[in-house]
């Protein structure tokens, strides 16, 4: 079976998709932060879609960290085909306010991780499809979440540079979503009354981000693109 390696992949989006994967006949190795009820819960599951899962945690701001993980995947996996960047912090600190370590944490998070874990995954996997979660505010400026825009402007560029530089091997895209979830510790009617400031005056959902990635996989002359699952509100 094919593999897919999915970060952040213990919870929210990435959860959803290293399941979804699951469900397509994809082994799924998993990457995560520390090891817990919430990754334990998501292997289960995954493996009760009838294929492999191992989980590999450690702390992705640390880059021998990150340069290590395509190593030890290729030791457990020998069909490794897509690599999908969702691990990420989403920190609302304005410019003026962003703490130092918030900076180097996101960068080193949203930024650095993706990039070793692509350049690694190019050296020795080099086939398949690389895609980056990104986000609609790469298409605007909304300086709330300083240093998460920052970082998420740059993975959708690095996007870009590889596609063009890897093209002929791995295909290179990204999902930019919009209003799809709450943020952790959101109002429970958080999406209702935020959904009043997109063009279509509603929220997606997680499907809608599946819906997505199965497009990015499916067709084959598709690289370099960002798919924009936001209703319109990066225009806005």
């Amino acid at each position: 079976m094919p593999t897919a390696i999915v970060t952040g992949g213990a919870i929210r989006v990435g959860r959803e998709m290293a399941l979804h994967l699951a469900r397509k006949g994809f082994d799924i190795a998993l990457l995560y932060h520390s090891s817990g009820a919430d990754s334990a819960e998501t292997m289960q599951a995954i493996r009760a879609q009838g294929v492999q899962c191992r989980g590999y945690a450690g702390d992705l701001r640390k880059s021998r960290v990150a340069e290590s993980f395509i190593g030890k995947i290729l030791r457990d996996f020998n069909q490794v085909e897509l690599l999908v960047n969702s691990a990420a912090n989403f920190v609302q600190e304005n410019v003026e306010q962003t703490r130092t370590e918030t900076l180097v944490d996101t960068l080193h998070l949203n930024l650095i991780a993706p990039y070793l874990l692509m350049r690694e995954y190019k050296r020795t996997v080099n086939k398949g499809l690389i895609v980056n979660i990104l986000d609609e505010r790469v298409a605007r400026t909304v300086p709330t979440f300083a240093a998460y825009s920052v970082s998420k402007v740059a993975l959708q560029h690095l996007t870009e540079l590889a596609a063009v530089e890897w093209g002929e091997s791995i295909r290179v895209n990204g999902i930019a979503p919009g209003l799809i979830i709450p943020p952790q510790g959101g109002a429970a009617d958080y999406l209702e009354k935020a959904a009043k400031n997109v063009p279509t005056r509603t929220h997606g959902n997680l499907g809608d981000i599946l819906h997505a990635l199965d497009y990015l996989m499916e067709n084959k002359f598709v690289n370099g693109e960002t798919l924009f699952i936001d209703g319109g509100a990066s225009l806005c």
